[in-house]
């Protein structure tokens, strides 16, 4: 199978709780309960996410050999999603309604679409993409070859349902945080710790005559006056 892209983005995740050891058994197991089903055949449209592994893009076997590279785990989440292409949806339509001569409404649109779900759908391959994550056990870090929100998401919940763990997203400062830093860089490290500052929401002023409300006074912004 393909390797690592050699371009991209990633994000970094702490890695909160207790899994298994990626060399035994229990590990492949855990990945092999949430494994990637196929959904190749299916006959509406739907979206499938599970595991599979850098040598098996199937999801049948998760061979320790595979997925181990020096001191990380090479962990791969496949997302499939099959839908009607929207051109073909278009060309459809076109010719329904060249053949009655006017604009189809909606009801007769929604027709089209589920009598086109039903005898194309099945014939359409889903999209399939591989997404690539290193977990580092020593250091409980894993990192996510992706920036996708959505592919983000789907991979912490994967990751909490296979081994009861959660993933923190790592920012600048708590990467700092893990450096063995001496006593005079922790204190200034301390110093740029980020400070949350309180959200003032607008009130609004009080009714003036002629249904107008006043405007309401000004509030200070975040980050300090101007």
């Amino acid at each position: 199978m393909e390797k690592f892209k050699r371009g991209g983005g990633f994000l970094a995740f702490f890695v909160a709780g207790a899994i298994p050891n990626p060399e035994g058994a229990e590990f492949a197991a855990a990945l092999a309960k949430q494994r990637f089903r196929s959904i190749e055949d299916a006959a509406s449209e739907e979206t499938s996410s599970g595991w599979v592994s850098p040598g098996d893009p199937t999801g049948g076997s998760f061979a320790h050999e595979d997925m181990v590279v020096g001191d990380a785990v090479w962990l791969r989440l496949r997302i499939d999603k099959k839908v009607l292409p929207g051109k073909w949806l278009a060309i459809h339509r076109a010719e329904a309604e060249r053949s009655v001569g006017r604009a189809l409404n909606q009801r007769e649109r929604r027709e089209l679409k589920t009598d086109l779900l039903e005898k194309l759908l099945p014939r359409v391959l889903p999209s399939v993409n591989l997404v690539d994550a290193l977990w580092f056990p020593a250091r409980k870090v894993t990192l996510l070859m992706n920036t996708a929100q959505a592919v983000a998401e789907t991979f912490a919940r994967l990751f909490a349902q296979s081994f009861a763990a959660r993933l923190e997203p790592v920012d600048p400062y708590l990467w700092a945080q893990q450096l063995p830093l001496d006593g005079e860089h922790k204190r200034r490290l301390d110093e740029v710790s980020p400070v949350p500052w309180p959200r003032l929401e607008r009130r609004a002023g009080p009714r003036q005559r002629g249904g107008s409300r006043a405007e309401p006074a000004p509030v200070a912004q975040e980050g300090g006056a101007s």
